[in-house]
């Protein structure tokens, strides 16, 4: 690990560890985040009726007030995409990589779909007016320029142990989305009720 090489170049043995255990700390709280937001969007979706076994993830605890079914799911499949990556530097590259380039086109997606929709699109009380559209055309060809540099190879010459699996894993991942969406989310997701137009105009006087 370079990082870490450099850290003790530097500071000695004792000054690496020291650093590297604010990294794992770091880590650690980084996956708390994500684990909470992943949680997040399966209750959601299965409160909506967009994923398979959705009246399973939805469930919610009546002890501790959490859908712990979908943190459980969370933790499951992370914990199974991460599982090669404890015996294989390559995969653990895969998965470092694909943490770092798949949350650019989560939030990339919903603001294309947003101009694909066009004068379809109901704006919300905030919005970006007439800038909308070319901040948000600028934002998804940002998006789209770096995830496919992201997913090129880091090394020449290239190997089955030097290819960047991250592409491979990315356009999986957007497949099976894809795929579930076509199959179950289409048919069984509704828009969920967000209240009438008397707590919307009262929820957009409190914004600022």
């Amino acid at each position: 690990m370079p990082p870490a090489q450099i850290f003790e170049d530097v500071l000695g043995l004792s000054g690496a560890k020291a650093l590297l255990l604010i990294v794992i700390v770091a880590q650690l709280f980084c996956g708390n985040a994500e684990t909470a937001a992943a949680s997040r969007m399966v209750f959601a979706f299965s409160r909506d009726g967009a994923v398979p076994f959705a009246a399973t993830w939805r469930r919610v605890s009546t002890r501790t007030k959490t859908p712990v079914a979908a943190v459980w799911l969370s933790v499951g499949v992370a914990l199974i995409l991460a599982a090669p990556s404890l015996y294989s530097p390559t995969a653990y590259a895969a998965v470092t990589a694909i943490n770092v380039i798949g949350i650019t086109p989560a939030y990339a997606i919903p603001v294309y779909l947003r101009l694909r929709a066009g004068d379809h699109f109901r704006p919300g009380p905030w919005n970006l007016g007439r800038w909308s559209k070319p901040i948000g055309w600028t934002a998804v060809t940002w998006v789209g320029f770096v995830t496919v540099l992201f997913c090129l190879p880091q090394v020449s010459p290239i190997t089955t142990s030097s290819f960047n699996y991250a592409g491979v894993a990315l356009i999986a991942v957007l497949t099976l989305a894809w795929i579930l969406w076509i199959t179950q989310g289409r048919r069984n997701y509704r828009i969920p009720t967000l209240g009438n137009t008397a707590t919307h105009a009262s929820l957009s006087e409190d914004m600022v």
